[in-house]
Order: structure tokens, then sequence, then C-alpha cells
């Protein structure tokens, strides 16, 4: 799970498809029908050996912003109280998320952000009588940015642990897990059965910087691979999945680790394929700052909405996830 970025690799652009999958690389993390949001993902096919150029590169400061259309019974005036004077009267939701990791955030051909975050943050910005602006972060940038007053929220695949939750306050949307990915036909027949697997000793392994599988998965591999005296995994540590995706077309790494969603989602180009179950399951919050007093009520009020009038689910539904749907979203539910 996702815990930043820099330029975009080479990405693949498929007609038909809202979202761009990428050729190659490395966290689980918004949907659809009805009255809720309007932009679109769905299965892709990709070639490895396509080099279509992305849209465009990504910007720290880069900004994108999404319609926000009315979910469905409209604006929520209860949570819509809740929501800071400050942010009522400007009437958007400044939101950070680092568009690399469909199904969850990334860019369609056009560069515009789509994607499952945030077809979900324009329908909780609806419920709330405002207007998402989502602004392209690096993923590692955007707690401290919301910290620091720069974002309102960030929904980008954050993983909620007690580590960020004493920085930030995390509204709880998602279950997600890690899963490793590989390349077509699993050349190293690699198994991938949870963090004490020893099949990846030895090998190189990509995953997207910050995110949970760099700082907590490979170093609990390495421990288990150390006490069987198996060689220690290399990790390929890049600053996109798109990247990390590459190398392993390219084969400059032998797996990837990274959050379920997306490594079923990128399984299905045909390029890749999803091995063992999911394991080390835990919650996507939305992060806000603790000092953005009533921001997280808010939130979380919409969030219960749109769960009870069904919109949640049409959008998970939407892009496939829907076994990780969380019925109840909290408050800084994190268990470690």
């Amino acid at each position: 799970m996702r815990a930043g970025r820099t330029p975009k690799a080479v990405i693949t652009g498929v007609a038909g498809i809202a979202l761009a999958l990428t050729v190659a690389g490395c966290g689980s993390g918004s949907k659809p029908g009805g009255s809720a949001p309007t932009s679109t993902a769905g299965d892709t096919t990709s070639s490895a050996s396509s080099s279509a150029p992305a849209s465009s590169s990504s910007s720290s400061s880069a900004s994108a912003s999404s319609s926000s259309p009315a979910a469905a019974g409209g604006v929520d005036s209860s949570a819509a109280a809740l929501v800071p004077a400050a942010i009522k009267s400007k009437g958007t939701l400044a939101i950070a998320t680092d568009p690399s990791y469909p199904p969850n955030e990334s860019k369609d051909a056009n560069g515009k952000i789509v994607g499952w975050d945030i077809d979900l943050g324009n329908a909780i910005a609806a419920k709330l009588g405002l207007k998402a602006d989502f602004q392209e972060a690096k993923f590692d940038d955007i707690v401290t940015g919301i910290s620091t007053g720069k974002y309102d929220a960030g929904m980008s695949s954050i993983t909620d642990n007690k580590t960020r939750e004493g920085v930030d306050d995390f509204v709880t949307y998602f279950n997600a897990g890690t899963k490793l990915m590989v390349l077509k036909g699993n050349p190293e027949k690699l198994t991938g059965n949870g963090p004490t697997d020893l099949s990846l000793c030895g090998l190189t392994v990509g995953v997207e910087k910050g995110t949970v599988q760099e700082t907590d998965d490979i170093p609990n591999r390495n421990k288990a691979c150390k006490a069987a005296g198996k060689k220690e995994i290399k990790t390929l540590s890049q600053d996109t999945q798109d990247q990390i995706n590459e190398s392993l077309g390219a084969n400059r790494c032998d797996a990837v680790l990274a959050d379920s969603p997306v490594v079923d989602y990128y399984a299905k180009s045909g390029n890749f394929d999803a091995v063992g179950d999911i394991y080390a399951g835990a919650p996507y919050g939305i992060a806000i700052a603790k000092t953005n007093n009533g921001l997280s009520q808010a939130v979380q009020a919409a969030l219960k909405d749109l769960v009870a009038d069904g919109t949640y689910h049409q959008l998970t539904t939407k892009y496939g996830i829907q076994s990780g749907d969380q019925t109840n979203p909290g408050l800084n539910q994190a268990q470690s």
C-alpha cells in the first residue's frame, strides 16, 4: 500500500479506456454509474513493446481539476455543515494525488486525472456542496503537504497506519492488501504466498518509493531469507508505479510488490500475472490535517451517506474492486 513521484515513465494509451496502462512496474485503492462520477475505467490490452508516450509528465505542483457530479441524493446538509468555514467559502476541496496507480488514480490519454479515488473524491465533494480539485503530487510529499496546508486532503491509495496517524487524520474507505506481480507465465516460478515466502530470496523486486512494500514488506522478507540461509532480496525502488512496471517488462527486476487492486488491474493487460493471495490487509485512508477542524468528520459523514445511498458500491463495482468494500467508514482505525 502506498505511503510520491516524479516524471512518468512511458505508458500506452488505449482507445476507449479511460485509464492509461503502463507497459511495465510497482501499493489498493474510484467510481460509477447512476448519478455518480462520469469517468470510466476498464480492462485494457497493452503491448510490452509499445512506446507511446504519456500525455503529460508529472510535476509535484501540477493541478488537474475534475468536475464534481452530484452524488445520489445531492448535498448532505448535515455533513456539509461540518465543513470548515475557510473551505466552504472557497467552494473547493484541494485533494493531492499521485496519478500513476491505476485503477485507483492515473491519467487518461488526454492527461486528465481519472480513477477510483478520483470518482469517489468527486462524489464526497458533491455531498459536501463542494467541487473536488485534484492536484498532482509526488506520493511521499502528500502527507507533508496536507500538514502544511498546501492541500486540504490526500486521496492516493494511502494506507492508514499508526505512524501516519501521528501526523494527519485518516478517514478509512477501502480495504486492500499486498500482492505479487510477475511477467506473464511467471518465468521465475515464484509463489508469493505472504511476507515470509522464500521464493523471492536473492532476486530483484520492484517497489514504489514510500510504499509499505518498500518500508515493511521487503525488510520482513529479508529477515526470513537470512534466517533460512538464503541471499537477501535486492530492492529496486522507483518514484512511480509506471516506472516500476516498465522495469519489470524490461527485466530490470524479477517481480513487483504492490497493492492488490493495482496488481489485479495490470494482470489483466496480458503482459503480467498476479501470483499468490492477498496478504497484510489494511485500510486506505483519506488524509486530512488534524488542525483542519471538522473536515475529517465531514468527509466521514459524506462517505457514510455514499455507502447508504449505494453510490459507493456502484463505484467499486465499476472498477471491479468491490471485494475491498468498506461499508462502515471510520476515523483513524489503524491497528499497527
